[in-house]
């Protein structure tokens, strides 16, 4: 598994700290250029635009971290899928720069990720000329003559979602 680390956040919080030590020259500056009115005014309006700043932070966040599930989503040369009795899906979208994507939904809604790890990052390893590898749990077969894709998580076979024909042929080509 790819260590996806926690350095994301930690630059927001970083970025939020920083903008909220700089607010507190707003009462600074309406001291200067009002004197105490200025002064009571810088006051009042501090916590309003410390308030804006963690607010616009986080909807930043959450907006960054959808346009990477959807460039994850997106940038998939084969997605898999595997059905569970108790209404989870599995996924699995092998990327053609040696990356695997892997989301758990429960039931039709869209994943809620947290620190319970219902996301993760895998390697892709080629074996050969027409078989991956993802975390020695899930093999790919690739039949680049008929165009047909078979996948197997241990023994039980996996249904396949998507294939980027042209994505496949790409790796193989890099991947001698």
């Amino acid at each position: 598994m790819i260590e996806q680390g926690l350095f994301f956040y930690v630059i927001i919080v970083m970025v939020m700290a920083v903008l909220l030590a700089a607010t507190i020259s707003i009462p600074f500056y309406g001291l200067i250029k009002k004197r105490l009115k200025g002064l009571a005014i810088g006051c009042f309006l501090q916590p309003f635009v410390c308030a804006l700043i963690c607010i616009l932070t986080a909807v930043g966040a959450y907006l960054y971290q959808r346009n990477e599930l959807k460039k994850y989503r997106g940038g998939a040369m084969v997605t898999l899928k595997k059905s569970e009795a108790n209404g989870k899906t599995h996924f699995w979208y092998l990327k053609p720069n040696e990356e695997c994507f892997h989301e758990l939904w429960n039931g039709d809604e869209e994943p809620e990720y947290d620190a319970n790890g219902e996301m993760n990052l895998y390697d892709v390893v080629p074996l050969d000329s027409f078989r991956v590898c993802v975390d020695d749990v899930i093999f790919v077969r690739f039949d680049l003559e008929k165009h047909e894709v078979t996948a197997k998580e241990y023994d039980e076979p996996l249904d396949i979602v998507n294939v980027d024909w042209n994505e496949v042929k790409a790796f193989f080509q890099s991947h001698p």
